[in-house]
């Protein structure tokens, strides 16, 4: 198909149409960086998120974790922000849940979820976060969301939504 067919085909489509194609087409490439993420540095574990986390290839900003409970929500169990430590990079920092600095074993799980909100922002929803993390660490969806929904309540963070009709 060429580039001007290519156009007036997406011309045709109605906005629900549109907005599914740019969904479907972003969840294609957030889990493409995944697995260029999984290639360069999995398995991951928490000796390796620096790495992961001051990669260009994987993530847009410089990324420095801390242990504090910043702006996050009582349901979240980590929260990315600006880094006023890192302005000329346009770095970022991943706020988590302190007690999660103790379990090296959950903190990719966690890290994994957030790095589609680091990279893209408020565009990003749970289900692209979802996608990237299981992709990442080479996991099913579903058992990813089962492994995130235990460290939530690990770190006792509310309930918020349910998915595939669980709590």
């Amino acid at each position: 198909m060429t580039t001007s067919t290519h156009a007036v085909e997406l011309r045709k489509l109605n906005s629900a149409e549109l907005e599914h194609l740019g969904q479907q087409s972003l969840r294609e490439h957030l889990v493409a960086q995944a697995i260029v993420a999984h290639q360069k540095h999995g398995p991951l574990t928490a000796d390796k998120l620096d790495a992961l986390l001051h990669d260009p290839d994987c993530l847009r900003h410089p990324v420095r974790l801390v242990f504090e409970f910043g702006e996050m929500a009582m349901h979240q169990f980590a929260q990315p922000d600006l880094d006023w430590r890192n302005p000329e990079q346009d770095g970022r920092v991943l706020y988590l849940r302190p007690l999660l600095r103790d379990r090296p074993d959950l903190l990719p799980l966690a890290v994994a979820y957030m790095i589609p909100l680091l990279n893209y922002g408020d565009i990003i929803t749970d289900d692209h976060c979802l996608a990237y993390g299981a992709t990442l660490l080479g996991m099913m969806e579903e058992e990813y969301y089962t492994r995130l929904c235990a460290v939530a309540d690990f770190l006792g963070a509310e309930k918020r939504l349910t998915r595939l009709g669980r709590t």
